[in-house]
């Protein structure tokens, strides 16, 4: 083992123990995932199982039948507290929750919100949901000249924009993963929301939930801890406005924490 170099002989070389390690192995470190506030609801989403296809209705007369079930939310409900529920890091072309079509599988469609996790997980397999299946694209080379569009017209897009570049690009996959996967728990008033999230950007969160609401940006607050991990994963709004949606439709903390296979 290496002599540990005296501070006096400067930086170089000296051991520096982290600030939080202790914490850490301790089990004491403060982490989004593990938070739970008085009166919280748990939120499970119901998620598309086609590509692409319009949603002709939802039964979610079950799950919500279901014992300790709260409510069960759509996107139309949605519209109730955000009319105009799209968000993204470039354009905002993701709605909270899918309103009249779904556009990839996972996508979600409904939540369920219930006092225990356990419940709002098995009422959200009791959601039917019947769809118009659409045609899809599942290559990117096929989508420059297919002519269904999930978005938009590709001839617009062309038309409108200042500059057209047309280059080959190869990139590997990736996959982040995470120990902590993508959580948030917001607590809002009709005045002021507070968004508890395990986010690598809270200012750009902040930013974009007050546009969402109309808000000006001081009566968004977004708290985050350590965390479990990101690598980029986490960046941008991922699960945060669902979370305020849902809050805001609640009237209580409401909290959405996806499972590693989501």
């Amino acid at each position: 083992m290496n002599d540990i170099v005296p501070p006096s002989a400067g930086q170089i070389g000296r051991s520096l123990p982290r600030i939080e390690a202790r914490a850490k192995v301790a089990g004491r470190a403060e982490y989004i995932h593990n938070l739970r506030l008085p009166g919280m609801l748990h939120a499970k989403i119901c998620r598309s199982t086609i590509p692409h296809g319009h949603i002709r209705h939802i039964d979610g007369s079950a799950a919500a039948a279901m014992a300790g079930v709260h409510r069960v939310v759509t996107g139309k409900d949605i519209l109730a507290v955000i009319p105009d529920p799209y968000f993204g890091p470039a354009f905002h072309d993701q709605p909270i929750l899918a309103l009249g079509k779904v556009r990839h599988v996972g996508e979600p469609v409904a939540v369920v919100l219930a006092d225990d996790p356990k419940i709002a997980e098995m009422a959200a397999r009791e959601i039917i949901i019947d769809y118009e299946d659409l045609p899809a694209v599942f290559d990117e080379v096929e989508a420059l000249t297919s002519t269904v569009y999930v978005h938009e017209s590709l001839e617009r897009a062309f038309a409108e924009a200042d500059h057209i570049f047309e280059h080959v690009f190869r990139t590997p996959q990736q996959m982040h993963t995470p120990l902590e996967p993508h959580v948030a728990v917001a607590e809002a008033t009709k005045d002021a929301v507070t968004i508890h999230s395990s986010t690598q950007t809270p200012s750009f969160v902040r930013t974009e939930i007050a546009r969402l609401l109309g808000w000006p940006e001081n009566r968004v607050r977004v708290k985050t801890a350590f965390l479990g991990g990101g690598f980029g994963a986490k960046v941008y709004v991922k699960v945060e406005a669902l979370a305020v949606a849902l809050a805001l439709l609640a009237r209580r903390p409401v909290r959405v924490a996806l499972t590693m296979e989501e």
